[in-house]
Formats: structure tokens, C-alpha cells, sequence
């Protein structure tokens, strides 16, 4: 019986009802694997090995989360079939350290690769593919992005490097009083390297999400914003529809796909706004059950199936 272990953020910071990893562990319970969980800050590094004191989980999450009654166990990393990482951003010092001491771990399979983690920043990658991507900056110099705002229309979408769910992106408007100011906080007077995109109005008609299994799409959603806001996330208040993909989105996903595939980079979600990629999720995708609830599908059936027929 294989063995899967979800590093996960503690249960008491999520959603139960609406997180994407809860979904896949009770897939993988469902299943009949053996299902641990644990997190970062349970994880040590030896000589000689890699552990973690691990939770064993028998029964299903709902409301609620149930552990096997014994008391958690110290478990050898190497030991696990699948290690799967789902641990949220920000990308910082915890973030860091997951990820080298996972690299070159002897056995598993990790999820997603901990060295493409290291070396493909979310909002950064979408540079890799400049024929896909809106006018774009990433600097830290205030005077340099206030330029580039100016010349893309006197709006921007500025973004943290190392943050998820929109938190900290703002819409900076020359027009504004405050944009100096702003852009002042944003950049930490100017020591913090920030991306800002030309803002796209295209947004408040939604923003879509593709999951991708390497390089293939496993589901489809957009992201409506809710009425006043530029945001296309759910915990600011946006809903899911479903749509199709046009032309060029698909080639977007191909070819990301085939970057993904190439880099062990198994489970991913794409962000496009009207046909511009906007961000390459692949530290903890989600929106899973927003995106089944959309389609009335369970994708996390597939997503199981694949990830637990893939060897190291």
C-alpha cells in the first residue's frame, strides 16, 4: 500500500470545507493509501536522515479533523511513496529552508519538484514567456516604475513577489494623490523589487484559472471580481463561472505545459487574462473546490490517479 505525505499549513489555518489539500488528502484516504500529514516547522534534518513528526489519518476531513488515536509518530522521509507540498505562500525563510531540505531526498517523489520551487518564482516565470504576457517591470526604483506606468496609460498592477490569494497587490494610479506614497510602501523606499503590469480592464470581466497536470488541463474556471474590484480572488470577494478556452489560452497551456512537464513541476495553475498570462501557480494551487463546484466535477480524482501512478 503506498504511502503519502501532505506538508501542509496546520489545520487550524485552514478552510476545511474549501481547501484544495484537504480535497486531496480525503481522495487519497478514499483511495486506500496510507495518509500522513505534517508540516514545515515538524520536519528535522539529521546526518544521517530526514523526519518528521507525522499525523496518520484514517478517517475523512469534513468540518472537522479526525487523527488516528495513537499519538503522532517520527517518520523517515525516504520511507514515503509520494511526498506532496502544499504548503501556502508567502515564499520566505520557512519556505526556503522546506525546500533545501527536500532536495535530493532518496526515494519519494516530491511534489512538485522542491528544485523548481527554488528556481521559479510564481509571478517571476511568466517572464520565460514574454510573446504571452502583458507590458511588465520588475524593479525596485520608484522613478523607473512611475515611468513605465506613464507609458502604459497611467495604471498599474503592482505585485509582491513572494505572496499568494492578491494579497498586497494594488492598482496604482498616477492620477491618485497617494501614488508616491504608495509606491513608496510597496518597494520599502525603494529596497524591495515589486513586478507591475500594465493594468487590463479585460480583468473585470474575469481572470481564468486552468489546472494542468504537466502539460495537461485537468480543469477550467474563470474568476469574476466582485462589483468595485480589479481583484479576480475569492477571499476578495470574487466567484467562479465556468468557460471555455479560446485559441490562444491553449497555446499558453501547451506551452507552459511542456515548460512544467520538463521541469517536474506535476500539479500547476495557470492565471490568463484576456489571453495574457498572468501567473504560473506552483507552490499550492487552489481554488480546486471552487473550480469543481463550477464544473459539478471531483478533479481531484484524476489528480490522485496521476500523481500516485508516477515514480521517482
Amino acid at each position: 500500500m503506498k504511502k503519502f505525505l501532505f506538508i501542509i499549513d496546520p489545520f487550524s489555518r485552514l478552510q476545511l470545507e474549501k481547501d484544495t489539500s484537504v480535497l486531496m488528502i480525503n481522495e487519497a484516504l478514499r483511495r486506500g493509501y496510507q495518509t500522513y500529514t505534517t508540516t514545515a516547522s515538524l520536519i528535522s534534518r539529521f546526518p544521517e536522515s530526514l523526519r518528521a513528526l507525522v499525523s496518520r489519518h484514517q478517517n475523512l476531513i469534513g468540518k472537522s479533523v479526525s487523527i488516528k488515536e495513537d499519538k503522532d509518530e517520527v517518520a523517515d522521509l525516504s520511507e514515503f511513496d509520494l511526498i506532496i507540498i502544499r504548503k501556502d505562500p508567502p515564499f520566505d525563510e520557512s519556505y526556503l529552508a522546506l525546500c533545501l531540505l527536500l532536495r535530493g531526498l532518496s526515494g519519494p517523489r516530491v511534489v512538485n519538484n522542491p528544485d523548481s520551487l527554488l528556481r521559479y518564482n510564481e509571478k517571476l516565470t511568466i517572464l520565460l514567456f514574454p510573446q504571452y504576457i502583458t507590458n511588465t517591470i520588475v524593479s525596485c526604483r520608484s522613478p523607473r516604475i512611475a515611468d513605465f506606468i506613464d507609458r502604459v496609460g497611467g495604471k498599474g498592477v503592482a505585485k509582491p513577489l513572494f505572496q499568494c490569494s492578491g494579497r498586497g497587490i494594488k492598482l496604482l494610479d498616477r492620477a491618485d494623490p497617494g501614488f508616491s506614497d504608495e509606491l513608496t510602501a510597496l518597494t520599502a523606499c525603494d529596497s524591495r523589487h515589486i513586478m507591475v503590469q500594465k493594468y487590463l480592464p479585460a480583468v473585470q470581466g474575469g481572470e481564468t484559472r486552468v489546472f494542468m497536470l504537466e502539460d495537461r488541463i485537468v480543469s477550467v474556471m474563470k474568476k469574476i471580481p466582485r462589483a468595485g474590484s480589479f481583484k479576480a480572488n475569492f477571499d476578495c470577494g470574487a466567484r467562479g463561472v465556468a468557460v471555455e478556452l479560446g485559441p490562444r489560452d491553449r497555446r499558453i497551456c501547451s506551452e507552459v505545459g511542456e515548460f512544467c512537464r520538463k521541469e517536474g513541476i506535476l500539479l500547476s495553475a495557470l492565471d490568463i487574462i484576456d489571453g495574457n498570462l498572468s501567473e504560473i501557480n506552483i507552490t499550492s494551487p487552489g481554488l480546486l473546490v471552487e473550480a469543481n463546484q463550477v464544473n459539478k466535477a471531483s478533479t481531484e480524482r484524476e489528480i490522485i490517479e496521476f500523481l500516485g501512478s508516477c515514480r521517482n
